[in-house]
């Protein structure tokens, strides 16, 4: 009778183990497509702003959702912060990852205050937005070589880059970065900035 049951026990311990493994597993892998499809939702938001707005927003200093004050010249700390959710018009749940915490965001200053360089008139022209940035503020470690500026990164709070005389980005598993290129092809439906460069490059040439 002993016998019997250690075995049955045995057994339903077997059992219980693996269906505790499949359920780790599967929430996991649900915290990992969450954080996926809010990084997603996030940079949709951020590209409306622009296109409302003519500039980046920048980051939120705390977990009330709204930018910050800064200005171009302040301190590159003040451009890296929390998602500013409430100036995105979106919900904290969707600036968060799947473990519920508020996502980090990393703008390059340049384009956070230009209010004038991205519009022309009420039409959006990327012959603005792509304007040259002499003193770009965000690298990526693995980048080598940026096709274009870094606009802006969204990652996880257990990567906050480091921050000397720029703003340094170690990639990891959720670092999502954003060139001007990409939010203008992908976003906004317009050409690029390489293009656009190239386009006036040909019409220099024409004259």
């Amino acid at each position: 009778m002993l016998l019997e049951l250690a075995i049955a026990m045995s057994i339903i311990g077997v059992i219980s183990g693996f269906f505790i493994k499949k359920t780790i597993a599967a929430n996991r892998a649900l915290r990992i497509q969450i954080t996926k499809n809010n990084m997603e939702t996030v940079v949709m938001a951020l590209a409306s702003y622009v296109s409302k707005h003519s500039r980046l927003p920048r980051p939120a200093a705390d977990k009330t959702g709204y930018e910050n004050n800064a200005s171009v010249d302040a301190e590159l700390a003040s451009f890296v912060g929390y998602i500013p959710f409430n100036t995105l018009g979106i919900s904290a749940k969707t600036a968060s990852d799947g473990e519920a915490r508020l996502l980090i965001y990393i703008v390059e200053s340049s384009l956070t205050s230009s209010f004038d360089t991205i519009y022309e008139g009420s039409l959006f022209s990327s012959s603005y937005f792509c304007y040259p940035i002499t003193n770009p503020k965000i690298f990526i470690n693995e980048l080598k070589d940026s096709p274009d500026i870094v606009a802006f990164v969204i990652d996880t709070a257990d990567n906050f880059p480091k921050i000397s005389n720029k703003i340094i980005i170690a990639m990891a598993p959720y670092t999502l970065w954003m060139s001007r290129d990409m939010i203008l092809m992908k976003y906004l439906k317009d050409a690029p900035c390489r293009a656009k460069k190239t386009s006036n490059s040909e019409n220099d040439n024409s004259y």
